[in-house]
């Protein structure tokens, strides 16, 4: 929860307020109204079958080795002083258990990916300041100004870090930036409410109606999402922030015309103040990255829902007097 002093702080104490951050994105085009700078954050309490960044999970700095960028030097597997990696019929793995024990959440220079000149092995996330990531995010003001666009805090999860989420939108928002923020949902209602005055543009995941299936395929029951959805389409239909709705549409999960017909009628009769949805289609980017993190993707069997479909989809949602969006 965002602690009393974080509210109270000066723009100038804020400047100091640190999280973890996977990536910074310059021109995005698809997380916002125009051209805009996308933050990813690190740490998310889901996990989504389909997810399509699976660095940002875990809340820790962690390492990934990508197995064709490697060119066998051994370099690593001498500057690991734990013996996590070994090497074995010309193969090399690593005892993950070991680098989680040792060096995951505890220092960001991780021996192993230091000495990998190819960058075969790299250390995922790092710690930055509000200043920090606002001196990258500023360098694009002006197409800021001609497009309409700003920064996007995305993730992971990005309430997962609550405090640094207020600290960078409140800091950005009296900079004159534009801001926009990408959830689940799943965060405190408390936070939400610190952050709303701070925000333009608000995106919020809505993955299915039923809970059984959502505590299924996410791990993550759906109650407080359905409820933080609703309060927060009461607080948009009183302000000036733009809230939308998005869907992914993942085939076995919630690609039915009745999955789709509930959302649609499920934010026509109980939010008001959303804009509309938008439908995102799965897709199968993101998959080679669970290999280098020594983790399984277990919807290798899944294809991308076809145009007729998500376009029938669309239709149907406006059919319920639902607006439709494409970012």
């Amino acid at each position: 929860m965002i602690k009393g002093a974080i509210k109270r702080s000066t723009l100038k104490e804020l400047e100091n307020v640190s999280g973890t951050v996977t990536e910074i994105e310059r021109y995005a085009i698809h997380d916002g109204p125009g051209i805009r700078t996308v933050v990813f954050l690190k740490g998310c309490p889901l996990r989504c079958r389909w997810c399509c960044n699976p660095e940002t999970q875990n809340n820790y700095i962690e390492m990934a080795f990508f197995v064709e960028k490697c060119i066998g030097c051994g370099r690593c597997l001498k500057a690991c002083p734990y013996n996590a990696i070994t090497i074995s019929h010309a193969e090399m793995s690593v005892d993950r258990s070991i680098c989680k024990e040792n060096c995951y959440g505890k220092t960001e220079q991780f021996l192993c990916t230091l000495q990998c000149y190819p960058q075969a092995r790299r250390a995922i996330g790092q710690t930055m300041t509000v200043l920090q990531i606002y001196e990258e995010v500023k360098r694009d003001l002006p197409f800021y100004e001609a497009t309409g666009g700003g920064i996007t805090i995305s993730g992971g999860e990005p309430m997962a870090q609550p405090e640094f989420v207020y600290s960078l939108l409140r800091y950005c928002k009296e900079n004159w930036i534009d801001t926009a923020l990408e959830t689940s949902g799943s965060g405190l209602w408390e936070d939400y409410q610190a952050i709303a005055s701070y925000l333009d543009v608000l995106f919020v995941d809505l993955k299915s109606l039923d809970s059984e299936k959502h505590r299924l395929w996410t791990q993550s029951d759906n109650s407080r999402i359905l409820t933080n959805i609703q309060r927060l389409s009461e607080l948009a239909a009183k302000s000036d922030l733009k809230m939308y709705i998005r869907v992914p549409i993942i085939p076995g999960f919630n690609d039915t015309e009745e999955d789709i017909r509930g959302i649609g009628y499920f934010v026509r009769d109980n939010c008001q103040g959303v804009q509309g949805i938008e439908l995102l289609p799965y897709h199968k980017l993101g998959r080679g990255k669970y290999k280098s993190l020594g983790k399984e993707y277990v919807l290798t069997y899944l294809e991308p829902p076809s145009t007729d479909k998500m376009n029938n989809f669309n239709d149907m949602l406006l059919k319920l007097g639902v607006q439709t969006y494409q970012f």
